[in-house]
């Protein structure tokens, strides 16, 4: 039962990751020209959240600044670069200890992402992309904490309001083996103003689950959204630490308002709650050390985007 679960977050957090790049291929077939910048970035809190199985509680601070430039040969056919970098900083509480001490302090974050996208047929539209990432505590290698992947996935344009498909995508993973997760890619416009879909989220926070948005009007819209998230970074070295692995897993639920001052131009606000948290510890032969659960947090951040 626990491999099932662990395979079913998996293959959400990879479909997060594939939503925005789908997001990405979507907008750059409304750009007048075949060169398309961009750059996103955002700030999410969580706030103080009690350990439930021991002493002490923790807040988190993320931020996230990405650019990217993309070049499409036709409607269809493209490729981009992005670049990112972004920290998240965690505050226990002094009787939060593991070994005697803070079990981490700011986690730093590097991506390089290349996404590609073309179309086989009329009907089926597919992506690829490759990308390396670095997530380690500030002081560590950026070496020990890298991963490198690649998502493919294609979907097949059922109706002028509902294309839907399936990938695979494989991933190494920090202090774990290599993994392979099934991708699900949907984009349905349910009315003129509902849509559900994979499209693009929050920068700060990794990226989206599901998102149903309602568009109040050409200015505004509305969102709720789900995701599972899970991160694993490599730990500093330090005098008396047997701990060379950490891991944060939690799902956001999230409640979004849009604001588009004008075309490929978005602020969003967001708030809403972490559910499920945990956070554990492990050696450097992949045996954990300590792990705990943690109470439901409020969330509140922003985000925005724009291309040019």
């Amino acid at each position: 039962m626990n491999d099932c679960l662990s395979n079913c977050r998996k293959a959400c957090l990879v479909l997060m990751v594939a939503g925005p790049a789908l997001a990405v291929a979507q907008e750059e077939r409304r750009q007048y020209g075949p060169w398309v910048w961009s750059v996103a970035g955002g700030a999410v809190n969580q706030f103080a959240a009690d350990f439930s199985d021991g002493p002490g509680d923790v807040s988190i601070s993320r931020g996230f600044l990405q650019g990217g430039l993309g070049y499409a040969w036709d409607r269809n056919t493209s490729a981009s670069v992005s670049l990112g970098i972004g920290s998240t900083d965690y505050d226990f509480s002094s009787d939060a200890l593991i070994e005697g001490r803070e079990p981490w302090e700011r986690i730093e974050d590097y991506r390089l992402s290349v996404p590609m996208r073309f179309a086989p047929t009329d009907k089926m539209r597919a992506i690829v992309i490759p990308s390396v990432r670095s997530y380690a505590e500030s002081g560590a290698s950026t070496s020990d904490g890298r991963t490198e992947g690649v998502l493919g996935g294609f979907s097949w344009k059922f109706s002028d309001t509902l294309s839907l498909g399936p990938g695979m995508g494989w991933f190494s993973d920090v202090g774990d083996d290599a993994n392979v997760f099934p991708i699900i890619l949907v984009d349905w416009q349910i009315t003129d103003t509902i849509s559900l879909n994979t499209g693009r989220g929050l920068a700060a926070s990794q990226g989206p689950g599901l998102v149903l948005s309602w568009k109040a009007n050409s200015k505004w819209s509305l969102g709720l959204t789900a995701r599972y998230e899970k991160t694993r970074f490599a730990l500093e070295e330090r005098e008396g630490r047997t701990a060379q692995v950490g891991e944060d897993a939690s799902t956001p639920l999230l409640m979004t308002a849009t604001y588009t001052p004008w075309p490929m131009t978005s602020i969003s606000a967001l708030a809403g709650v972490e559910v499920g948290g945990s956070m554990a510890l492990e050696d450097g032969n992949g045996r954990e050390i300590a792990d705990s659960d943690i109470d439901t947090a409020a969330v509140v951040g922003f985000s925005f985007q724009s291309r040019f």
